[in-house]
């Protein structure tokens, strides 16, 4: 079986709408191809964010793949930085102000940038994720992606209830 070639495309090349009432992105790639309904990915989502953006089709085809978001018109730029921010969301946790378990699970109820948040994880050793660098991320059973960016940055109480998952 033949592996297919990864494909480099130039931001240049690329303009990117988002027509009225749309929820997926159209990408016209000049001289080649037009994806109605594109899906756009990052590769490295955690250690490289900015860079290795993959283009697909959408049913998650790829179609080739932009080394960063240099060179996109401003206007492509920014729905792409939206699409992205949108698919990658991760409130960052700032404090934990309680942590207890319910019904096999643990319930969160933390502080983060954009306000408080409660959540359910199910399994500590299947849901969270040393990053590095002392950074964690941590999926919900309902599929949120909550973040620490550094836990000898969370206040001693924080760090108290994150040892009972530990």
């Amino acid at each position: 079986m033949a592996g297919t070639e990864l494909r480099f495309l130039r931001a240049e090349d690329l303009r990117v709408f988002l027509p009225e009432d749309a929820t997926q992105p159209h990408i016209e790639i000049e001289g080649d191809q037009c994806l109605p309904s594109a899906r756009i990915r990052r590769v490295f989502p955690l250690s490289a964010p900015e860079a290795y953006i993959s283009i697909q089709q959408s049913d998650g085809k790829e179609v080739g793949m932009l080394r960063g978001l240099e060179g996109l018109d401003p206007d492509s730029r920014r729905i792409v930085e939206r699409e992205l921010d949108r698919r990658y969301f991760s409130p960052v946790i700032a404090r934990i102000d309680s942590l207890k378990a319910d019904a096999g699970m643990w319930l969160f109820q933390v502080q983060t940038q954009r306000g408080p948040a409660k959540f359910y994880v199910r399994n500590w050793r299947d849901s969270a994720y040393d990053i590095g660098g002392n950074r964690w991320q941590i999926n919900s059973v309902d599929g949120l992606r909550f973040e620490i960016l550094n836990l000898e940055n969370l206040d001693e109480r924080s760090r108290e209830f994150l040892d009972q998952v530990f």
